[in-house]
C-alpha cells in the first residue's frame, strides 16, 4: 500500500432525518423550537424570492465527453492519488453497528468492520465523510442514535489504521449534540490524529482554509452543508455564524460566495481544489437538475472535484469540461461506505452499496495539477455471511467487489449473489467505463 506523509498547512479546527433506531433517553435537546433555517448565515435574506422553480429549469445536456481519462499534455512529474468514500454512519443501541462492535461497557472495536477493505485504501490522501458527532461526553458516555447521534471514539483510530487521513465533518448532523458536541468531536479528531474539514470552533477556524501538501501538490478542501436538520437553536446565534459553512441546494444564489471561497483558497496556495457538498434528497439514485447546475457552475468557478454526500445511495459521476478546456470530476453522491441501514429494505438495500473513487492527479506541461485518471471500486457493507437475515447477526464488513465477485471466504451462493446485485447497480449508476477490474488494481 502506498502511504505518504501529509503536512497539514492550514487545518480547520474544527443526514433529511435517517431511518434508524430510537434516540438516546439521556441527551435532552434544547427546549427552544428548532426551525430549519434556509438562510446562509452571512446572507440574511428572504430566500424564497430567489429560489428557482425546478419546473422552469431546462433539461441539461450532458457535459460529458467520451471518457479519455489520460490527457495528452502531461509530463513525467509528481503524481498523487486521492481517494473518496461516502458516509461513515454508525447506529448505537439495540442491534445497530455500534453494539456489534462493543467489547465491554465502554469499549468498542471497529477494525474487523474494515479489515477486508483496508488494502484498497492506499491513496496519498484518503477522504471519508464522518456523518455523526463522536464521543461528545468522553469515555463513550451517553451514546445515542437517531435523531441526535453520538458514536464511540474507537471509530476514528479504526479509520486511521485502515488508511484514511482526512474526514469531512460538515453535514446535517453537525449540530446533533449542540456546539459542545461539535467542539468535542473536533477535539477527538485531533486526539485520533486525523485532519478534517467542515466543523469550526471559532471564526479563526472558519476563516482558516484547509490546504494539505500531498506529495508536493497543495490540495485545498472546503466543505458545505445545505441542512443541519433544523437544529439551529442547538447553537447560539454567534456560534451559528462559523460552526459550519451553509449553502442552499435549490438555488444558484450561493455560487458567488462559493466562488469567493475558491478564489481565496487558491490565493493561499491551493493548486487543486475539492468542494464537498452535503446536499439533496435521501435514498434517490439521481441528483436534481438544480444540483447538476450548481455542481457545474462551481466547477466553472474553479473547483477540480465536487464531492457529494447525503443521499446514502450511490449517484452518478461525470466529467465536466470547462470553457478553457480543463475539466473537473463531479461525484453527486458517494453513497454509504460503512453504515447499517439494512432495515430500510430487504433482503439488502441500496444503502449498503458504496464506491471508492480513485483520482490520479499529475502536473501538465503548464505546471497545473490536473486529474489524469479516474476509476471506481464498488463496495458492499454486509451484515450476514450465512444468507439468513440482515438484521440480527454479529458480523459487519465493508467488502470490495471486483467484476461482481465478493471475496472468496463468502461461500453461500445466495450471499455471493448480493455482490453481483451491488456491482451491477453501481455500474449502471456510474457507468461501466469507470469500474475497476481486478487487473486494474
Amino acid at each position: 500500500m502506498r502511504k505518504k506523509f501529509l503536512t497539514l498547512i492550514a487545518p480547520c479546527l474544527s443526514v433529511f432525518i435517517l431511518a434508524a433506531c430510537a434516540p438516546s433517553t439521556t441527551f435532552t435537546p434544547p427546549t427552544t423550537e428548532a426551525v430549519e433555517s434556509t438562510v446562509v448565515s452571512e446572507t440574511p435574506t428572504d430566500v424564497t424570492a430567489n429560489a428557482v422553480d425546478e419546473d422552469e429549469i431546462p433539461e441539461l445536456t450532458t457535459t460529458d465527453e467520451p471518457v479519455a481519462t489520460e490527457p495528452d499534455d502531461v509530463i513525467d512529474a509528481t503524481e498523487i492519488r486521492i481517494q473518496f468514500v461516502g458516509d461513515i454512519l454508525l447506529h448505537p443501541r439495540y442491534t445497530g453497528s455500534v453494539e456489534v462492535a462493543r467489547t465491554s461497557a465502554n469499549s468498542f472495536n471497529f477494525h474487523p468492520f474494515l479489515e477486508h477493505i483496508a488494502e484498497f485504501i492506499d491513496g496519498d490522501l484518503a477522504i471519508a465523510n464522518m456523518e455523526t458527532p463522536v464521543d461528545v461526553m468522553g469515555n463513550n458516555q451517553d451514546l445515542s442514535t437517531f435523531p441526535f447521534f453520538n458514536v464511540p471514539f474507537e471509530i476514528l483510530p479504526a479509520l486511521v489504521d485502515t488508511g484514511f487521513n482526512h474526514l469531512i465533518s460538515a453535514n446535517n448532523h453537525s449540530f446533533d449534540r449542540g456546539f459542545s458536541g461539535l467542539a468535542a468531536t473536533v477535539a477527538n479528531f485531533e486526539r485520533a490524529g486525523i485532519s478534517h474539514t467542515g466543523m469550526n470552533v471559532s471564526f479563526y477556524d472558519f476563516n482558516t482554509h484547509t490546504i494539505i501538501d500531498v506529495g508536493g501538490i497543495k490540495v485545498g478542501i472546503i466543505a458545505y452543508t445545505d441542512s443541519v436538520n433544523g437544529l439551529e437553536s442547538f447553537v447560539t446565534d454567534a456560534e451559528r455564524e462559523f460552526a459550519v459553512r451553509r449553502f442552499r441546494s435549490y438555488t444558484l444564489d450561493d455560487i458567488p460566495r462559493i466562488e469567493q471561497d475558491i478564489n481565496k483558497i487558491r490565493n493561499l496556495g491551493a493548486e487543486f481544489v475539492i468542494i464537498s457538498l452535503h446536499w439533496g434528497a435521501e435514498y434517490v439514485d439521481y441528483p436534481t437538475e438544480m444540483q447538476r447546475l450548481i455542481a457545474r457552475q462551481i466547477s466553472e468557478a474553479g473547483a477540480d472535484v465536487i464531492m457529494g454526500n447525503h443521499a446514502h445511495v450511490v449517484q452518478p459521476v461525470e466529467w465536466h469540461y470547462r470553457e478553457d478546456g480543463t475539466r473537473s470530476f463531479i461525484m453527486y453522491s458517494l453513497g454509504n461506505f460503512l453504515a447499517d441501514q439494512t432495515r430500510l429494505v430487504t433482503p439488502i438495500p441500496r444503502t449498503q452499496y458504496g464506491k471508492i473513487v480513485n483520482l490520479n492527479i499529475i502536473r501538465n506541461i503548464d505546471g497545473h495539477a490536473i486529474i489524469y485518471h479516474a476509476d471506481i471500486l464498488p463496495t458492499l457493507t454486509m451484515r450476514d455471511f450465512n444468507g439468513n437475515t440482515l438484521r440480527f447477526t454479529d458480523d459487519i464488513a465493508v467488502l470490495p467487489i471486483f467484476n461482481g465477485e465478493l471475496p472468496e471466504f463468502i461461500t453461500d451462493p445466495s450471499v455471493r449473489n448480493w455482490g453481483m446485485l451491488a456491482y451491477e447497480h453501481v455500474r449502471n449508476i456510474v457507468g461501466s467505463e469507470f469500474i475497476m477490474s481486478a487487473l486494474d488494481y
